[in-house]
């Protein structure tokens, strides 16, 4: 007989267990329904159509709800070990991850139902992420020493708050007309922000601690500079004739990044691996986001449509999400940190889905298809990963320790 109670007690025995947790599910549940979507529009079907245009509702979901779960289970528990200080307390955490669910239920709802409940639903997530944000706020104002990229990754965390107000209105009354700067809200202040201000952080550091005679470099001008470039980019979409002025110098400070940080030698570790892959992905999806907004300043046809959106969404945010979240899961869970054969294979998946995607905007007559074929291909490889470490969350530690 399941225990629930002892179960419940394992998942909100820490942070990183309760938000993973419920972050997973909701990735496999958005993906799903995606899926669902595009196959039904494949066999000629309208049956899974919301009431709202599904594709700028997916396009919502995907910027706005699905990584921010990860976000709050990362950030909780590195906070207090990053500067050092106290941990955070329970019930904002447990308020949080309650709002979220609920909120992701009732929107969930609200695509089938009364514009009330995609409203509801929407400012609930909205509220947790709210809770959540001042939370890591309250810790970082105790904190003994802080760290610039504690104070970056709130910044991101507030654009992500604010591009989901931006939204709420286009809910209410199906006006989209504004979706264009709540996209570019999420995905340059909210998303890039939040990723490279951990990734500036974390992936030297991982490096350094696999590779002998690694000198981790990561000045801070970098992070401060990469942060306001993406800020300007956002801004920059009600003056998309300059947007070029921050996504060119991003590409290449990203670029940068990717090969300075990237070690010399052969280490053969797959879970440093996924790592540099994602950040190799980051300077491709800049490269194509200043190559598509170069393009758009000179008058010229958009020919590469949203690959820079899915270079950035499905490559590095996507990459980055298996190879941090397997990381913390691993370590703190008491288990070694190796990314076994079947993960890789599974990271794999998810790069083939990115490529997919991404070619279906130069491949016009079969884009239908190969849409579809990318989002099985990133269901597969989530849903399976996600399978496989989902118990975890409900288990004690491996090595008896708390946590």
């Amino acid at each position: 007989m399941i225990d629930f109670t002892e179960r419940w007690r394992l998942l909100t025995a820490a942070p990183h267990r309760m938000f993973f947790a419920s972050g997973l599910a909701w990735l496999v549940a958005w993906s799903a329904w995606w899926t669902l979507v595009l196959g039904a529009r494949a066999a000629g079907l309208a049956a899974f159509e919301p009431a709202r245009p599904a594709l700028l509702l997916h396009g919502a979901v995907m910027l706005l709800l699905v990584l921010p779960p990860f976000m709050f289970g990362f950030l909780l528990t590195v906070f207090p070990r990053w500067m050092p200080a106290p941990q955070p307390h329970r019930v904002p955490m447990l308020a949080a991850f309650a709002l979220w669910n609920l909120g992701n239920l009732v929107l969930l709802a609200g695509f089938y139902g009364p514009p009330q409940a995609l409203v509801a639903g929407w400012l609930l997530a909205a509220t947790a992420l709210a809770v959540a944000a001042w939370t890591l706020l309250g810790i970082l104002r105790r904190a003994r020493e802080r760290v610039p990229h504690a104070s970056v990754v709130l910044v991101g965390l507030g654009a992500g708050l604010l591009a989901m107000l931006l939204f709420l209105p286009t809910l209410s009354t199906g006006d989209f007309s504004t979706w264009p700067l709540v996209r570019s809200t999420g995905l340059w202040g909210f998303l890039l922000v939040v990723y490279f201000g951990v990734s500036h952080r974390m992936v030297p550091f991982f490096t350094s601690r696999v590779v002998t005679a690694y000198v981790p470099w990561r000045p801070t001008w970098v992070l401060y500079l990469f942060t306001a470039l993406a800020i300007a980019r956002a801004a920059l979409e009600l003056a998309p004739a300059w947007a070029w002025l921050a996504t060119l110098p991003l590409a290449t400070l990203a670029a940068t990044c990717a090969l300075r940080w990237r070690p010399r030698q052969r280490h053969g570790v797959r879970l440093l691996s996924v790592l540099h892959l994602a950040m190799a992905w980051l300077a491709a999806g800049l490269a194509l986001a200043a190559v598509a907004d170069i393009t758009a300043a000179l008058g010229a046809h958009a020919f590469i449509g949203r690959a820079p959106l899915h270079a950035l969404g499905m490559g590095f945010f996507g990459s980055m999400l298996i190879a941090m979240v397997t990381r913390v899961t691993l370590g703190h869970s008491g288990r070694p940190l190796r990314l076994d054969l079947l993960d890789w294979r599974l990271f794999l998946v998810l790069q083939a889905a990115t490529l997919l995607r991404i070619a279906s905007e130069f491949l016009p007559f079969t884009a239908p298809w190969l849409n579809l074929a990318a989002v099985l291909c990133w269901l597969l490889a989530f849903g399976a990963w996600a399978a496989r470490h989902m118990p975890v969350y409900f288990r004690p530690r491996a090595d008896g320790a708390a946590g």
